[in-house]
């Protein structure tokens, strides 16, 4: 932190000397005037733009490339030649896809029906240059409850009891067949 506003100070006296500098040898004209105005706006966005920086921590560019770097960092560390290399980090950019889309459809279901589920399962077509790849072939979803409130599942004596069941919820089912692109049949609510 602290190296951080001694460099934004430095870079104000810098900026402020330099600008002194060029006033000195702009020409004593009616252009004199929007050069200062110009040179004046150059200070502020100087000055604002650590500011700026505060609140748009989480989408810098750095940021980005530091957790990139992170997360692939293990593949780069040993002795893999190019082709293990290349299918782990299709491998891992398979997950990283089907984890996003998991979140996907749980914020959409929520916003558009205001319903809240979980995504147990999640069958994705993986195979590279298919026509559908990244399509949804099969999806567990499950509806959780929004309140402290949970229901009572239904009691089994004396008898195996499946998670899968027979309810459906229409509003979700439609939902997310339509704006998924997944056939009914394959999506399946369990308990």
């Amino acid at each position: 932190m602290i190296s951080f506003l001694k460099s934004w100070i430095m870079n104000i006296v810098v900026l402020i000397i330099f600008l002194a500098l060029a006033e000195i040898i702009l020409p004593s004209n009616s252009m004199r005037k929007y050069a200062r105005f110009v040179m004046g706006l150059i200070i502020i966005v100087v000055i604002i733009t650590p500011i700026f920086k505060l609140f748009d921590k989480q989408n810098s560019i750095e940021g980005a490339i530091s957790e990139y770097e992170r997360k692939y960092e293990e593949v780069y560390k040993g002795n893999i030649n190019s082709k293990e290399l290349e299918k782990t980090i299709q491998r891992k950019t398979i997950n990283e896809f089907e984890k996003k889309l998991k979140e996907n459809i749980e914020n959409d279901v929520l916003k558009n029906t205001g319903k809240k589920i979980a995504v147990n399962k999640l069958d994705v077509n993986t195979k590279l240059g298919s026509e559908d790849f990244g399509a949804i072939m099969y999806i567990e979803i499950k509806v959780t409850s929004n309140s402290d409130i949970q229901p009572v599942e239904k009691v089994v004596i004396g008898g195996q009891t499946n998670s899968k069941s027979n309810y459906k919820d229409n509003e979700i089912l439609e939902f997310v067949s339509k704006n998924y692109k997944v056939n009914e049949k394959n999506i399946v609510f369990v308990k």
